[in-house]
């Protein structure tokens, strides 16, 4: 599922809810949804394939985007794997990331962050990265399974941030022009009286 504007992003309410179905058989991955925290929660609402030989090849990149669709920078996000060094977790955290095995690296100013993968996924077997974002505030959705294939087709996956209260400006002028719209009708409606008061129909 390739999704086209933050709003699409933010109408699904609480992410994905399953990976599509290709992805869940080519890399025999799986998304894990998370509770969120008080403070909110990074939700995958997207995740396709990369093409060969597009300079994405051989690579899991994850973007981090805000409620409207922007751009999230220094946002830490682990690849998690079986041989990767520890990390520590502070007292600050308000979750428990699924593993404590990472390499942590954080988004760029374009919100984005990929690893290459050397090794391909095996066939019909998972692949050994495990994804999700770091943060000691937001929980986070976790995507396990992941690799790139033996013919170099990697996953571009985005979360986004959801936090209570918190809309996209599209919603709320969304919510602003159907309070209008209400506004205007019973004005017509009054009217409408007020007409007929006078001609005395009423």
């Amino acid at each position: 599922m390739q999704l086209t504007s933050s709003l699409d992003y933010f109408e699904l309410e609480n992410g994905l809810e399953f990976l599509p179905v290709d992805i869940q058989h080519s890399w025999r991955a799986m998304l894990n949804k998370v509770e969120p925290t008080q403070l909110g929660v990074w939700r995958l609402v997207d995740i396709w394939r990369t093409r060969p030989r597009s300079g994405q090849e051989n690579r899991l990149i994850v973007r981090t985007i805000d409620e409207n669709g922007g751009p999230v920078a220094n946002v830490p996000i682990a690849f998690s794997y079986s041989t990767a060094d520890q990390y520590p977790l502070t007292e600050n955290f308000l979750w428990r990331p699924p593993s404590r095995q990472a390499f942590v690296v954080e988004t760029g100013g374009d919100g984005q962050e990929e690893q290459i993968q050397n090794k391909p996924v095996k066939q019909n077997e998972p692949g050994g990265i495990t994804v999700y974002c770091l943060t000691p505030e937001f929980s986070s959705d976790y995507v396990t399974g992941l690799g790139a294939l033996a013919d170099h087709t990697g996953l571009f996956l985005t979360f986004q941030l959801r936090r209570p209260g918190v809309l996209p400006y599209v919603s709320q002028i969304k919510a602003l022009t159907a309070r209008l719209q209400t506004f205007e009708q019973d004005l017509s409606d009054l009217d409408s009286k007020l007409e007929r008061y006078l001609s005395g129909e009423i």
